[in-house]
């Protein structure tokens, strides 16, 4: 491995942190408020999230995914999911509804698939790059996901960081910019806008302001009839 291929990665590694903030405190809360044996199902695979997931002991976890190279527990379209009705005690689906190209016809299945009052745990990015290409489709603000969700009983919807901070992973990201060019420039505005990023964390502290914010997370119920 290159010297400048294990810097990239190591850049890589804290971007990518920087950019998921909260988001593994919040799916870990929300792991331990499973019942033991919790059966689960988890939509998208082969990332750092679902194998969070699928190592929690509370949780008996399905995977699934619609690309195989993914490996994901079974290959299946998030819109078209052979499982029965009410099937999951709850479902996850992190950082994966903004490559869904019909989202409301995946919520609708995943309502069917979960038990009445199951949880259904989302995260999904807003101020955030391109990524994933060419299957990157939709960002949704925090009105967009109520409409979205708005057949479940929404618990909360949570913005993942403020406005300043929203502004520092887009200095983090440039690095995943494709060619080493770009790469090499990326890290470069990393290292001097360093001290640039303590001032904005610090203003976010002072005046947080959730207009803006690399993506949100998201807790709903599935309704309990009657």
């Amino acid at each position: 491995m290159t010297i400048f291929r294990q810097i990239f990665i190591a850049f890589a590694r804290v971007s990518k942190r920087f950019s998921r903030e909260n988001l593994y405190e919040w799916l870990t809360i929300e792991l331990d408020r499973l019942p033991e044996g919790s059966k689960v199902l988890c939509i998208g695979g082969g990332g750092g999230l679902d194998g969070m997931i699928a190592r929690h002991p509370a949780t008996d976890t399905i995977s699934i995914d619609i690309d195989p190279d993914r490996k994901p527990d079974m290959v299946m379209d998030a819109t078209q999911m052979t499982f029965a009705d009410d099937d999951f005690d709850a479902v996850f689906m992190m950082e994966v509804l903004e490559h869904v190209r019909e989202p409301q016809a995946a919520l609708s299945e995943i309502e069917r698939v979960l038990k009445p009052g199951g949880p259904f745990v989302l995260s999904t990015p807003f101020v955030f790059g391109i990524h994933e290409e060419p299957w990157d489709y939709w960002r949704f603000t925090r009105h967009g996901l109520e409409e979205l969700l708005r057949s479940f009983e929404v618990e909360r919807i949570a913005p993942r960081n403020y406005y300043y901070r929203s502004i520092i992973v887009q200095f983090m990201r440039t690095i995943f910019s494709p060619g080493r060019k770009r790469q090499v420039v990326g890290m470069f505005a990393i290292l001097v806008g360093s001290p640039f990023f303590l001032l904005l964390m610090l203003l976010d502290k002072i005046a947080p302001d959730d207009r803006s914010t690399t993506g949100y997370f998201a807790v709903a119920k599935k309704r309990v009839a009657g």
